[in-house]
């Protein structure tokens, strides 16, 4: 029988209230969605395929179990890491840097502090790849804004803003309008996000044109904020394929990386009042097949194969620089005095890395 992992781990009656309300208020949202989309049919389809998904992306869009063993995706006699440098003593003197940022909703305040921490020990950042909150921030670092005015970004977002889509685009919209940034050719440090494809069901990885449209498509949670088309794509959150985008800024070039993980260890992402429909929804054939209709196939494969999971331990082995602070905090637990405690406590948890000065 099919099983979801950690279902009741960590859960309190607070937590189970809150995702209640979530979805209450979402409930006209979802409708009305389903209303924009139902002329599409290939999104018509998957649409239950997502509305599922949700329950993987309110949370952090990726985490992962300590029951869970380390996935080996190499051979014993590989290596996916870059050629080693330590025989060239020149290329050895300055390693590209990399800086990878990860998906978690308001969790990314705690990335504010450790890109402070980053900072003080002197490293250049030649490349950045984020998924969802982890492309803002990445986004707005590249585009030129500093640390200190990031924070401010955290502690001043009206919570209620951060749930709709309309505001977070102007926002956006207006900081990259002061710095004079419109596409990925004007930023100061190159820089790529990823987002799914609902049509295709795979990675997208973005890196020209529209840096908003791109942004607003990685951290776009399906039902809470809308998706983004880019040409035939119809796109939603990357963190559904690729939270940790590791893989992505190597890609770029970058030889040494430095990570900020945000999915947390025991994580509940599907709260017990939900529990019972998905996992009953996904050991039922008849069930299965009434509710999901052409997509059962798909959705099964997804529950039961965790691409995204597979990516992400595929990637952490790869980071130089690992940074994962452990919050007790949700995805949308924006306002200022939470992302306070999440700034200080990336701060912290970067400073008791072991940082080394191989790059």
């Amino acid at each position: 029988m099919y099983k979801l992992k950690d279902l009741d781990r960590q859960s309190t009656n607070e937590k189970d209230d809150r995702c209640k309300m979530f979805f209450d208020i979402h409930k006209k949202n979802v409708y009305l969605w389903h209303k924009k989309i139902i002329k599409h049919k290939t999104m018509k389809k998957i649409l239950n395929l997502i509305l599922l998904l949700l329950f993987l992306t309110m949370a952090a869009a990726c985490n992962k179990s300590d029951d869970d063993e380390p996935i080996n995706t190499t051979p014993d006699n590989t290596t996916t890491e870059p050629e080693n440098n330590t025989t060239n003593p020149e290329k050895n003197e300055h390693k590209k840097v990399g800086l990878v940022l990860s998906g978690g909703g308001a969790k990314g305040a705690a990335e504010i502090g450790a890109l402070k921490v980053i900072e003080k020990q002197g490293f250049k950042i030649e490349y950045i790849a984020g998924t969802s909150i982890g492309a803002i921030v990445g986004a707005m670092y590249a585009a030129g804004y500093t640390v200190d005015e990031l924070e401010q970004f955290f502690l001043t977002l009206n919570p209620d803003d951060a749930k709709k889509s309309t505001e977070i685009h102007k926002i956006l919209s207006n900081m990259l309008q002061n710095k004079g940034v419109s596409t990925f050719a004007d930023l100061k440090i190159p820089f790529r996000c990823v987002a799914a494809d609902v049509n295709t069901l795979s990675e997208v990885e973005l890196k020209e044109g529209s840096l908003l449209n791109a942004v607003m498509a990685s951290a776009a949670i399906p039902v809470m904020y809308d998706n983004v088309q880019i040409g035939d794509q119809i796109l939603v959150d990357g963190g559904i394929y690729n939270n940790m985008p590791v893989d992505v800024a190597i890609k770029m070039g970058a030889e040494y990386i430095i990570a900020i993980d945000l999915s947390q260890e025991n994580e509940s992402l599907v709260p017990p009042a939900y529990a019972g429909i998905v996992e009953s929804v996904l050991n039922s054939p008849e069930l299965a097949k009434t509710f999901l209709g052409d997509a059962t196939d798909i959705v099964i494969d997804y529950f039961t194969n965790r691409p995204d999971q597979a990516k992400y331990q595929e990637n952490i082995k790869k980071a130089d620089i690992l940074i994962h602070p452990l919050l007790q905090f949700g995805a949308m637990d924006f306002g200022a005095d939470n992302c306070q405690q999440m700034i200080e406590i990336g701060e912290k948890t970067a400073k008791e890395v072991e940082w080394n000065s191989e790059s």
